[in-house]
């Protein structure tokens, strides 16, 4: 049986987490509005929120950051994750494809909807480093090494290429962001056609 004292620290944990989301939410409006360039005191005049409650639920401007990088993840996960129930029933090269192209129509729609949000996320604090842990894009491309099945040294090239191959793309056609499905259907078609030949076998 539960004590007095362990239900209490339940509701509090839940509370906490449910104003965080709060407050990240309201974050993402004022940088999706203002800019990536925001300070934390123009954050929270815009927000607001005093500086001592963000710096209470994210330690500094770079654990928000991360915790937008966190919520931009979640967006693609769920993505994926609808990819992968709709193509249950097909062959794996098919529903590989699909998740592929799944994450990239995910990245681009926060890019296109969102442009200040995906750079907010795409910070040097989140840099692509794939010997490091943590960061928007070293999560992006573990996850697209997972889904793919790809496995070794190849694997890790291959998804630091796709990534930086999508990454620059995007940044390019945001200076005149048009057709976002074709955009992102096309940069789809040539990675897949760039996965090496085996996957799974970490060549």
């Amino acid at each position: 049986m539960k004590s007095i004292t362990d239900g209490r620290s339940t509701r509090w944990q839940k509370h906490r987490d449910q104003r965080r989301r709060e407050l990240l939410r309201a974050v993402r409006l004022v940088v999706d509005e203002y800019g990536d360039e925001l300070s934390m005191d123009q954050i929270s005049e815009h927000s607001g929120t005093t500086k001592s409650v963000l710096y209470r639920y994210f330690t500094d401007r770079a654990g928000l950051q991360a915790a937008m990088g966190e919520w931009a993840m979640g967006v693609i996960v769920r993505s994926l994750d609808d990819a992968t129930a709709a193509s249950a029933r097909d062959s794996s090269a098919a529903a590989a494809q699909e998740s592929l192209a799944a994450m990239i129509r995910a990245f681009v729609t926060i890019a296109a909807d969102s442009p200040n949000v995906y750079r907010f996320c795409d910070t040097a604090v989140n840099r692509f480093a794939p010997e490091e842990t943590g960061g928007f894009f070293n999560s992006i491309a573990g996850l697209l090494a997972e889904r793919l099945d790809l496995e070794g040294e190849q694997a890790q090239l291959w998804s630091a290429g796709a990534i930086g191959f999508v990454r620059a793309a995007t940044e390019t056609w945001l200076s005149r962001p048009d057709r976002p499905e074709e955009f992102a259907t096309t940069i789809s078609h040539w990675l897949w056609a760039s996965l090496p030949a085996q996957r799974g076998e970490g060549q």
